[in-house]
């Protein structure tokens, strides 16, 4: 088949592929290959290369770098190939099991900001609203509400408050931020627990994520009633009541944003929701086992 392009002097492809070769390691290497069947090396290497171009002598020239020894080894598993079937030594990487694991789909993520989005503003066609009350019961004994609720102790008695989860603690009002401690609620009975978080994009609200939800479990499980509240009661607490949904109730987080968006306006950022997608995976994704 090779006999027109062999070199004169060359027998066989075999030669042609040492052509002009001296070297000891060379030499070795002839005698290796001679030693094959010769059915067996005619028939890869026809099936190999078929009516393609022989393959250029300085690819088969001994070289002391790496990559070309590297070549000489793929090359003789080449060789030795079962002449059954077309390149057969690649028999591994064209198993069913290695194409499911190299041609899969990655998986489809279970939540995205876009779907969670579409759930805040389908009640209100298409838009955002603002909360028209100042506290809403968004779930059986957990409410939702803005700063200056918060602050009404009197009114946070008559509704049997007895923790409160202030989803904005801190000082500086130019970040939306409401000053309240444990002293300020002491002499109304109420257990507090503040988180410093800020409204924005790129604030990892997710580091609070399981506190929050503990300290809401916990009072409910004592029979108490928790509001939690931001500045707006929009963004910040309704992030942190969602988490507590989807951890402690195991919602998923369209569920858990469609049941308290349908008890009040909410509005997180898409940073918030971006954690609650991941927050999602983490908890219902495949393979996950967490129990929380």
């Amino acid at each position: 088949m090779f006999a027109q392009s062999l070199p004169v002097g060359c027998k066989n492809y075999l030669e042609y592929c040492c052509f002009g070769l001296n070297s000891t390691a060379n030499k070795n290497k002839i005698k290796r290959l001679k030693s094959l069947k010769s059915a067996t090396m005619t028939t890869s290497l026809a099936r190999g290369y078929g009516t393609r171009t022989l393959p250029p002598r300085s690819r088969f020239l001994g070289s002391s770098t790496s990559r070309t020894r590297q070549a000489d080894q793929r090359r003789s598993l080449n060789l030795s190939c079962n002449p059954s079937s077309v390149y057969s030594c690649d028999r591994e990487w064209r198993s069913p099991k290695y194409f499911s694991m190299s041609m899969a789909r990655p998986a489809k993520k279970l939540c995205s900001i876009e779907e969670l989005i579409r759930i805040l503003v389908a009640p209100s066609n298409g838009y955002y609203e603002l909360p028209t009350d100042p506290y809403n019961e968004v779930y059986p004994n957990i409410f939702i509400s803005d700063g200056t609720t918060a602050l009404c102790t009197g009114l946070l008695r008559r509704l049997g408050v007895t923790h409160v989860l202030n989803a904005a603690m801190g000082r500086d009002r130019m970040y939306c931020l409401i000053n309240t401690s444990p002293s300020f609620y002491k002499s109304s009975g109420i257990e507090f627990h503040g988180v410093e978080a800020l409204d924005l994009s790129s604030f990892k609200l997710d580091r609070f994520f399981q506190e929050s939800a503990d300290f809401i479990d916990k009072a409910i499980a004592s029979g108490g009633k928790v509001l939690v509240h931001c500045k707006e009661g929009i963004s910040r607490s309704a992030t942190l009541v969602l988490a507590f949904l989807m951890l402690k109730r195991n919602l998923t987080a369209q569920e858990a944003v469609r049941l308290v968006r349908g008890r009040r306006e909410i509005i997180p950022n898409q940073g918030f929701l971006q954690q609650l997608c991941e927050l999602n995976e983490r908890i219902h994704g495949r393979g996950s086992n967490e129990i929380i």
